[in-house]
């Protein structure tokens, strides 16, 4: 088939390394527009295509190194802030790609030495602009539904109680506090929050580990529903 693209890896590989590899094949698939065969196999038979590519003339081949990894618990680089023409932030234009989540050995989205946690109910009564804020982005970087919760908390409501366990794990991982209520993942909203800072750390966080829980339902949607009808 023309155009064709698989990737193939060692079945031995740490399961971390194989989901990563997963959620590039499912990345590529999206950017290439074409199907992305994923394919697991025995060492030598790896060793056996290598050998293979290297004495084919015709056959392209490069290796890729691993670049030099950062502090593992430094906090990502910040995207630049866009702003709309009605003066208004561009949740869905910031991104355009994902680090990885702290889950897989990424920067984790805030650093040790400043937390994101929702604030205590004695201080609790968050801006009601910046609350329309984080609903707004949250809705255009992932298309959930977001609404006030107790105080302190935004509700995001999944698709699943399975999916909103796996983001609240994963996002506990990137030093922003998360909750689970049935299928509602709970995040924290306080009161001070300013929007080039803990708002934008709310929306990063959920776009960042929604996008990877759609990687993830693509391989294992249906151990996934199985777990929910359990």
């Amino acid at each position: 088939m023309a155009g064709r693209l698989v990737l193939v890896s060692d079945v031995d590989l740490p399961a971390a390394v194989r989901q990563a590899c997963a959620d590039l094949a499912a990345a590529l698939a999206n950017q290439a527009g074409m199907p992305v065969t994923v394919a697991a196999v025995p060492v030598s038979r790896l060793d056996a295509l290598e050998d293979s590519l290297r004495r084919d003339a015709e056959a392209q081949r490069r290796e890729y190194a691993p670049t030099a990894r950062l502090d593992p618990a430094a906090p990502m680089t910040s995207a630049p802030f866009l702003w709309r023409p009605d003066g208004r932030p561009d949740w869905g234009g910031m991104w355009t790609t994902f680090c990885e989540l702290a889950l897989y050995g990424g920067p984790p989205q805030r650093g040790p030495e400043s937390p994101l946690r929702a604030a205590t109910r004695a201080a609790a009564g968050s801006d009601g602009e910046m609350l329309a804020e984080m609903r707004r982005g949250i809705w255009e970087t992932t298309g959930l539904y977001a609404e006030t919760a107790e105080p302190g908390w935004l509700a995001v409501t999944c698709d699943s109680p399975t999916m909103a366990a796996w983001m609240c794990a994963a996002i506990i991982l990137e030093n922003v506090g998360a909750r689970v209520d049935d299928d509602r993942l709970l995040l924290p909203a306080g009161p001070d929050y300013r929007l080039k800072d803990e708002v934008k750390s709310i929306i990063t966080v959920i776009a960042k580990t929604h996008h990877y829980w759609q990687a993830h339902v693509a391989d294992t949607g249906r151990v996934a529903r199985d777990a929910d009808r359990g």
